[in-house]
């Protein structure tokens, strides 16, 4: 924390500017975001902030907080606070608020918290309804705040108490990281414009040790002169943004924070910014010895009932033909139960933060394929992902591997076609497939040679297999069509394996509910079982696409 000497300067215009007294934040090209890592925070049974803290579940928090720093090394959260907790509830507000910092300084996190929001349902909240999501609708019930009802040009005022009643107690506090004053206000919005700058005199009138936030948009969701920090939201992975936005925070030695840090691949949008994406992005500039901003992942930390786990553009629910749940969850990195929903993610993220990898590999294509051996064809693509041939494979790690968990997202690509022609190239028979290889000996170039187990799918079957003297055979499979996924070829799918000696569980696109978590396929081979070997990924009739690689050893139970 930089501190400096504060005075308040008012000139003739009314506007207050902030100059230097012992205690009180001020700007620094290194702020205390940077090299954090964390997400925005809703607990998993919340469908907005409103309910968050009116109906506060410590128990949940606990686990929720405790899992996201054990998997995923989380030292901080985005939280978003609400006015009507405030106006009709404050003593319960204020509690709960002490309550969460308790928990979260247990954890070794320093929350954020957000106090006003230009974003989704402008009407139609209130203290103790709605509590229930609206299913296939992202963000269903996630409140603007102030609501419509409450706007008026002359009652600017009325919010002062909210932002320095909730500031004054926690202004020295180093449990609170930053106040952040209004997220994402529309442009052109007089009103709402009026506000933030008027939440940021406010707070900086309370003297904080911690910075005062705010975002703007102008080429992009960015820096604000009111505004301690660069507030940054970017959604996708054209780093020349993040590269600009930290760039800026340099020169006006505010530093950048991103407080929304990139989502998930959707089919409608093929663009990437996951978590691994992002880290590997930090990764990159710790390396040379750039500054690493402070980045809130994925969104949300929860899949849960803000409905985060569908894109904005998956409008089916407003003509009453809800779009089907998501083969992986656009935003949120750990499902209601507290667990995550990609092991990769995980590993990535807590490495980044904690220096120490717990995998025996891990591969986000981010930076090429080094270490991967190619079978049927001398190069393989690999920007943002693999991309295997036809009866293609590639193959890493080591043959002594046992027993283990690999994960691994597969893409499905659809069939290539002559030009002209209405028939796929592929004269084999069967459906286009591709997944991922574990316990594998004895590579060689034609696809089938190799002694392996192999997990793929077309789309509408999952199946298991064995790879032995030069052929394959099916072992077990499941039916993909029965989920409330689509499935589909052409997206990413989530396959994830644990093999222990010859018994084998497979999990393939959890849902979010599902009682089986995900689980599609048990196995025990019998006959012969391999027993040891690398892993890796091929295709057959499609190219393949392949991301987010993870081995991961069994942990043994105490």
């Amino acid at each position: 924390m930089v501190y400096a000497v504060l005075a308040v300067l008012v000139f003739s215009c009314g506007q207050a500017a902030f100059a230097a007294e012992p205690g009180v934040y001020k700007m620094t090209a290194k702020p205390p975001t940077d090299g954090l890592i964390g997400s925005n925070y809703t607990p998993a049974y919340a469908v907005n902030q409103v309910q968050f803290w009116h109906d506060f579940r410590a128990d949940v928090v606990e686990k929720e907080l405790a899992a996201a720093r054990k998997y995923f090394g989380v030292n901080t959260l985005r939280v978003y606070l609400h006015d009507i907790n405030f106006f009709q509830d404050k003593k319960v507000l204020m509690a709960n608020i002490e309550k969460f910092l308790v928990i979260c300084a247990k954890h070794k996190i320093r929350p954020g918290f957000v106090f006003f929001d230009g974003c989704h349902r402008h009407e139609g909240i209130y203290l103790d309804k709605p509590t229930r999501p609206v299913y296939g609708f992202h963000n269903s019930r996630w409140a603007q705040s102030p609501q419509a009802r409450d706007i008026d040009p002359k009652n600017l005022e009325k919010f002062k108490p909210y932002v320095q009643e909730i500031i004054k107690p926690y202004r020295k506090d180093s449990r609170v990281l930053f106040w952040e004053i209004h997220n994402e206000p529309p442009p052109g919005d007089k009103y709402r414009d009026e506000l933030k700058r008027a939440g940021y005199r406010w707070a900086k009138e309370l003297k904080p040790t911690q910075p005062v936030l705010n975002c703007e948009k102008t080429s992009g969701w960015g820096d604000c002169k009111d505004s301690d920090i660069v507030d940054s939201h970017v959604y996708n992975n054209a780093w020349g943004f993040w590269e600009a936005f930290s760039k800026i925070g340099q020169e006006k030695n505010k530093g950048t924070v991103f407080t929304e840090a990139g989502a998930r691949w959707k089919a409608t949008r093929r663009i990437h910014g996951g978590a691994t994406d992002v880290i590997s992005w930090l990764e990159k500039r710790r390396a040379a010895g750039k500054s690493t901003p402070g980045v809130y992942l994925t969104w949300e930390l929860m899949v849960g009932n803000s409905n985060c786990r569908w894109h904005w553009v998956d409008n089916g629910h407003k003509v009453g033909k809800p779009d089907p749940e998501p083969e992986i969850p656009w935003c949120g990195l750990m499902w209601p139960d507290a667990t995550p929903v990609s092991l990769a993610e995980a590993e990535a993220c807590r490495k980044y933060v904690t220096g120490k990898s717990n995998a025996l590999l891990f591969e986000s294509f981010e930076s090429g394929a080094k270490g991967w051996k190619f079978y049927g064809v001398k190069h393989m693509g690999s920007n943002h992902g693999l991309y295997v041939p036809h009866r293609c494979k590639a193959v890493a790690g080591d043959a002594k591997w046992t027993d283990y968990i690999l994960e691994g997202k597969v893409l499905v690509k659809i069939p290539w076609k002559r030009r002209g022609a209405k028939t796929p190239v592929y004269e084999e028979e069967g459906d286009p497939t591709a997944g991922l290889l574990f316990r594998v000996n004895a590579p060689g170039q034609e696809f089938e040679d190799m002694r392996a187990y192999s997990v793929s799918h077309t789309g509408s079957v999952l199946r298991l297999g064995k790879f032995s003297g030069g052929d394959w055979k099916e072992l077990a499979s499941y039916d993909l069509t029965g989920l409330k996924t689509k499935s589909r070829i052409n997206e990413w799918s989530l396959i994830r394996i644990e093999a222990i000696g010859p018994k084998f569980r497979i999990w393939f696109n959890r849902t979010h509910g599902e009682a089986c978590k995900g689980l599609r396929i048990e196995y025990t081979d019998k006959d012969d079982p391999i027993l040891s070997g690398a892993i890796g990924v091929g295709a057959f009739k499609t190219t393949g696409m392949f991301d987010d690689l993870v081995v991961l050893p069994i942990e043994k139970k105490k």
